[in-house]
């Protein structure tokens, strides 16, 4: 049995495992028979709120991930996907996207951390896992059983990582990361083939992989591209004369997954893309990609004010005329930005209105007009409702970052709910 066949098959064993056990991930209590102590508490990365009291809604829509994965799977190929679940698969939650992800079994998986990977593994993937980051020569104990794929560019650090894996009784996987114009993390060209020699001394450590990270790829047009593609390009001949073969090679991220299709190679990295998120408009996407998520709160209080009535802190607002405000819980400490008071927009009754006053550690107000709006209605933050949408690249371009910097905020106060099969 093919191991992506195997994943699947864990997870629906592991669905119907959840029927007879302690509550669900995120189960709602009321939809469970008994009482709340019957079940016991086990707090999530992914975030929860046990009890259901947190009013803030991260919605991902699994059957759009799914079909998003499908069409980027196909449209990719041969290149193959590594798909890039670091910080809590950017603030989504890994557990619940696992089990669409066991699907495809020609995806693996990239991380930062080796407590990311150890997590995943504890969830019960059993397919590939690349650790594309610094791994610390004390943490290769801790995951040399793991089955995980390690990223290295320091030579001391070569025979350490042969002296963890000794006894392990297969070749460590290894990629080898380069740095081409990034100036963080990596071998430079010039000293690749000593690196690659290094490596060689040690028979339980295999070249899997080489790899690199682009500096502005959302601008396909600027020269750093060309330059990075030219030295990668260099680094791959290399590595197939130094060992006779070609290793798994990487460079493109999302954008340049788009922008940059000469840059495909063997496998691309992709995040954002597979959530439908784009920041730029160049290049050209893969026809029926949807952003699968929705951020939302509720409407916990209303207020008439009068003209020269103040909202929140300081008073930064002050209505020039009659108007209601609405409160919704979701603050800086979920991960709004305080500088977003009195600019940005939610959708309630199926219009834009305006965020006013200063953002609160917990609720944000919003000035509604004269819509007649209810206790308990719809605050949608980021995503659609009705005809309206917010996608989260607009609050992005508002705050001059990038869509991953928003959704890595969310805080454990954001209960993330899975939809769909």
């Amino acid at each position: 049995m093919r191991p992506g066949n195997t994943n699947r098959l864990h997870w629906q064993r592991r669905r119907k495992r959840r029927r007879t056990e302690p509550r669900a991930y995120n189960q709602p209590v009321t939809d469970l028979p008994g009482s709340f102590s019957e079940f016991s508490y086990t707090p999530k990365l992914a975030g929860i709120d046990d009890i259901g009291s947190s009013l803030i809604t991260l919605e991902f829509f699994l059957n759009r991930f799914r079909s998003n994965l499908r069409i980027l799977t196909d449209w990719l190929a041969p290149a193959s996907i590594i798909f890039v679940v670091k910080a809590n698969a950017y603030g989504f939650g890994i557990e619940g996207l696992l089990p669409i992800i066991s699907e495809f079994e020609q995806v693996m998986l990239g991380v930062a951390t080796p407590d990311e990977a150890l997590e995943i593994r504890a969830l019960g993937y059993s397919g590939r896992i690349l650790l594309m980051g610094y791994t610390h020569p004390r943490c290769y104990y801790e995951i040399k059983h793991s089955d995980c794929e390690l990223s290295a560019y320091r030579p001391e650090n070569i025979p350490l990582i042969a002296e963890a894996w000794s006894d392990i009784g297969r070749p460590l996987k290894l990629h080898v990361k380069l740095d081409t114009g990034m100036t963080r993390l990596g071998v430079r060209l010039s000293e690749l083939r000593s690196f690659l020699g290094l490596i060689a001394q040690y028979d339980n450590i295999s070249v899997a992989g080489l790899f690199t990270h682009l500096v502005s790829s959302e601008q396909p047009q600027l020269p750093v591209n060309r330059r990075q593609a030219e030295q990668f390009a260099e680094a791959v001949r290399i590595c197939e004369d130094f060992l006779g073969y070609r290793p798994q090679c990487h460079i493109a991220n999302s954008e340049a997954t788009v922008n940059l299709p000469q840059l495909h190679y063997d496998s691309v990295r992709l995040g954002q893309l597979a959530y439908g998120i784009r920041m730029s408009d160049a290049g050209i996407a893969p026809e029926g990609l949807q952003q699968c998520f929705r951020l939302s709160s509720e409407v916990v209080d209303i207020h008439r004010i009068g003209a020269g009535e103040g909202v929140s802190y300081t008073h930064s607002f002050v209505s020039s005329k009659p108007t209601t405000i609405v409160t919704f819980p979701y603050g800086y400490a979920d991960g709004m930005w305080r500088q977003l008071g009195n600019l940005a927009q939610v959708i309630i009754g199926g219009k834009r209105c305006r965020v006013v006053g200063n953002v609160t550690m917990d609720y944000m107000m919003a000035d509604v007009g004269e819509m007649d709006v209810q206790l308990g209605e719809r605050v949608t933050i980021i995503g659609e409702a009705g005809s309206q949408r917010i996608g989260i690249e607009e609050v992005a371009r508002m705050l001059d970052t990038v869509p991953y910097e928003i959704c890595c905020r969310w805080g454990r106060r954001v209960r993330r709910v899975y939809l769909g099969d």
